[in-house]
């Protein structure tokens, strides 16, 4: 039994717990809310945890040390509101074990507590039945057993918190009607159940298989067949490392290192502790900083990838340098996600600086979006997260970056960002008019979305089916139908009923019939002789059909 944790310990129990949630990842996913392809919470959580196990996998094992690299890396790697959540909860742990090599129970149940603490202050607006009320119950349950003198070693005190943490998902449905209504638990929460559930494996001596890097943390196999001895690379090379300073090497100031950094590239981002530096550089020379780096110390980890490549992968647009500051001689610049790279397009056409491209289950990482930032040459950056599942992730980048005002706009899709875009005032040198015209367009538009269902469900009544098509308006189911023309004409139908739009404008997703959009254009054009219908054509292939009404 264990009484006293240690670093190595405190890894293992890491290990043995995100490889527990590793095997229950695709069940976590299958908790979401509405029977449509976006359940991505146990990816999402898996990434950002993986992300940061491979920070502290090589290197010391001191308490402290690991617990302190393994949170900053869930940090800047956390990836939807499930991956910013929990590395909130262990930026708490790593806070508590700041200064001490071995914890004792006492010192653990105050970790959980401060790590709790940390979790709720990563939402603007908590809601409980999440993820969030698993670990607060679970943690309150943890300190009066351990008061009550009913915990006795580490063993004790996991086993504890997680039989607590499986009580409180059960009742999650009980406090958040949209879980009552769809027959689920809360998938954050699950999540941190099995989590808790692979460090009780590893106390109870329990084998779990080892299990591979998820895929979207993995490199992915990249074709190179587009490069020749012609090929033009002229985006140069991101690279990342982790400098060891060391004694009799020159000496470190800080603000001096950076400013000289920056002369040798683009997008710098860099992090000092103590006696470690982690920098992030876009650079076409990256033998010269790695020379000017190797001055101060040893390089702990090292990473260099070409941009030019990076560029073919990710559909970055031709002529759009990744690499170069942008938004220069403008009061603001502005960030936005698009799901799609023919959003993508619009959103640069429209005056957008840099778009992140991204898709619904795998949103950008708060890593992302603070490269984006620092990129930017004006001091004020405007984003538009465009998902749910993002906007938490652009927080924690907005928490992170020191160099620049970043103001978040609660955008929940391409189209509100579509829609408030021409609306903006490129050259107004007051952020605050900007964004308050922004949020008078954004908060006059009903957004519904069109996906096909991927199982059978029922939902607040509706029994839906595995093939057909849902409605949604945020948590609000407006339709169900077996074909895509029935669900778009029943949602047109109840929202027209409820509000007047001058304006629809109907988002297609690829591979929508020409027929499809024609018989919906022609219904709204027969029935609703003062709403003007409009239609953009988009790649995407998640949401059929998106319906703004304004």
């Amino acid at each position: 039994m264990i009484s006293n944790i240690n670093g190595q310990q405190y890894y293992d129990l890491l290990d043995y717990g995100i490889r527990n949630l590793s095997i229950y990842k695709d069940r976590v996913n299958g908790l979401n809310v509405f029977p449509v392809p976006d359940g991505d919470t146990g990816t999402n959580m898996l990434v950002t945890l993986q992300t940061g196990l491979r920070a502290v996998s090589d290197g010391e094992k001191e308490l402290s040390d690991v617990s302190r690299r393994f949170a900053r890396a869930v940090s800047f790697g956390a990836r939807g509101n499930s991956g910013v959540i929990v590395s909130q909860f262990f930026k708490g742990l790593s806070e508590t074990f700041y200064d001490i090599t071995v914890a004792d129970l006492e010192r653990f149940a105050l970790a959980l507590e401060n790590g709790v603490r940390c979790a709720y202050m990563a939402v603007p607006n908590p809601v409980e039945g999440t993820i969030l009320t698993v670990v607060r119950e679970a943690t309150d349950f943890v300190r009066r057993e351990l008061k009550a003198g009913r915990i006795h070693n580490l063993n004790d005190l996991v086993e504890v918190f997680l039989n607590r943490a499986r009580e409180s998902l059960e009742h999650t449905p009980d406090l958040l009607e949209v879980l009552c209504s769809a027959g689920v638990v809360d998938s954050g929460g699950a999540g941190i159940v099995y989590l808790f559930e692979g460090m009780n494996k590893y106390l109870n001596n329990e084998v779990l298989p080892e299990v591979g890097t998820d895929a979207a943390v993995a490199q992915q196999a990249v074709d190179y067949s587009g490069f020749n001895r012609s090929s033009v690379f002229e985006f140069g090379y991101c690279t990342e490392f982790l400098l060891q300073l060391l004694d009799g090497r020159e000496n470190f100031d800080y603000d001096c290192f950076r400013d000289d950094l920056g002369k040798l590239g683009e997008s710098l981002v860099t992090v000092f502790e103590t006696d470690k530096v982690k920098v992030h550089i876009h650079t076409h020379t990256p033998e010269v900083v790695l020379q000017f780096c190797h001055r101060y110390g040893e390089f702990l980890a090292l990473k260099i990838e070409n941009m030019s490549v990076q560029h073919q992968e990710q559909y970055v647009q031709e002529g759009e340098d990744e690499s170069a500051s942008f938004g220069e001689g403008n009061p603001f610049s502005v960030v936005a996600v698009a799901h799609n790279p023919a959003m993508k397009q619009r959103f640069l056409d429209m005056g957008a600086d840099r778009v992140i491209l991204a898709d619904y289950q795998n949103p950008p990482t708060a890593s992302d979006f603070l490269a984006a930032f620092e990129s930017s040459a004006p001091d004020t950056v405007l984003v538009f997260p465009n998902n749910k599942n993002t906007e938490l992730a652009a927080i924690q980048a907005q928490r992170l970056c020191e160099t620049k005002i970043v103001r978040i706009v609660g955008t929940r899709s391409d189209a509100q960002c579509y829609a408030a875009l021409p609306m903006i005032d490129f050259s107004c040198d007051c952020i605050e008019e900007v964004l308050a015209q922004v949020d008078m367009v954004v908060e006059n538009l009903d957004i519904v979305l069109v996906s096909q269902a991927e199982k059978n469900s029922s939902f607040d009544g509706n029994t839906i089916c595995e093939g057909d098509y849902v409605a949604l308006c945020d948590h609000d189911l407006k339709a169900v139908a077996p074909t895509i023309s029935e669900v778009s004409l029943k949602t047109i139908e109840k929202v027209l009923a409820e509000k007047e739009c001058e304006v629809i404008t109907m988002f297609t997703g690829k591979g929508i019939p020409d027929d499809t959009v024609e018989t919906i254009c022609s219904y709204v054009a027969e029935n609703y002789i003062y709403t003007e219908i409009t239609v953009v054509e988009t790649d995407d292939v998640f949401y059929k059909i998106v319906l703004c009404f304004e």
